[in-house]
């Protein structure tokens, strides 16, 4: 049985809190990054009954990992 992470969010995601959203190492390349996000936002998409909450989490780790943060963090 595959294990999750089990903390809450912090302040202002880190690389390493990106990478246990997305189930990955911090080290993965963009194109496995883009396919991680993929498949956690398909499980966890609002329209599918997921929450806004943690898609725009996941959105965030995708952009951490990608270098593409802005620094507001995220929208809520």
């Amino acid at each position: 049985m595959r294990r999750f992470y089990e903390g809450g969010f912090q302040p202002s995601m880190t690389r390493r809190e990106a990478a246990l959203i997305l189930g990955i190492r911090e080290s993965t390349p963009a194109d496995k990054v883009r396919e991680a996000h993929r498949k956690v936002m398909v499980a966890n998409h609002p329209d599918a009954g997921g929450s806004h909450y943690l898609a725009s989490k996941i959105n965030e780790a995708k952009d951490v990992l990608l270098g593409k943060t802005k620094s507001g963090g995220s929208a809520f």
